[in-house]
């Protein structure tokens, strides 16, 4: 999977989306990946909820019940981003996001706190924790 062209095909602009999850790791090759998850704009969320291609899959999460997520190949979109403690706004990700050949991602401090607060009930995340580490210490 190549996630730049994942992303750019959407044509979602700049300023209306980040790229989160593992996305960063991704893009640097630190990570191989099967699937972008990113985080959208209310506007492009209810625009592409009225396109088809777009497949509306129902949270079961407590307290998102009644909310939906979408999903296209191997892209999924979100509103926001529930991580525990951890909880910044659509807008203030974008506002950190870090743009590499175009498509905006969460900045890796983010990641990390969102790692951190996934890592709590899900370890799979404590290699992704590592990886970022040693990354911030050598740039």
């Amino acid at each position: 999977m190549n996630i730049f062209e994942e992303v750019i095909k959407l044509k979602f602009p700049l300023g209306s989306y980040v790229v989160v999850g593992s996305g960063h790791l991704i893009a640097l090759g630190l990570k191989e990946g099967t699937d972008v998850d990113i985080v959208v704009m209310p506007k492009v969320f209810e625009k592409c909820c009225r396109n088809p291609v777009w497949k509306q899959i129902p949270w079961t999460y407590p307290g998102k019940v009644d909310h939906i997520w979408l999903r296209r190949g191997v892209v999924e979109l979100y509103l926001d981003v529930n991580s525990g403690d951890f909880n910044p706004s659509t807008e203030e990700l974008i506002q950190r996001a870090r743009v590499i050949r175009g498509v905006a991602f969460a900045s890796l401090e983010d990641v990390l706190r969102f790692k951190k607060e996934y890592s709590k009930s899900k370890p799979k995340h404590l290699k992704d924790i590592k990886i970022i580490e040693k990354y911030l210490n050598k740039h």
